[in-house]
């Protein structure tokens, strides 16, 4: 339905380069996401790194 709007409003000439864009920003997006989620979990991966060495020293903060 929503293809046969876009077909309607840009014509089959424009479609085709249209539905590239759109898959290369989704690709760029998903690329994106994937390494905020790898640095998110690098910060928390050190975090607890620096809790376990806290806890064999002794030092934890409470």
């Amino acid at each position: 339905m929503i293809g046969l709007l876009f077909l309607l409003i840009f014509g089959p000439s424009k479609l085709p380069q249209m539905a590239r864009d759109l898959g290369k920003f989704v690709a760029e997006a998903r690329r994106s996401i994937d390494e905020f989620k790898e640095e998110i979990t690098a910060e928390h991966h050190d975090d607890e790194e620096d809790e376990d060495d806290d806890t064999r020293d002794g030092k934890r903060d409470l």
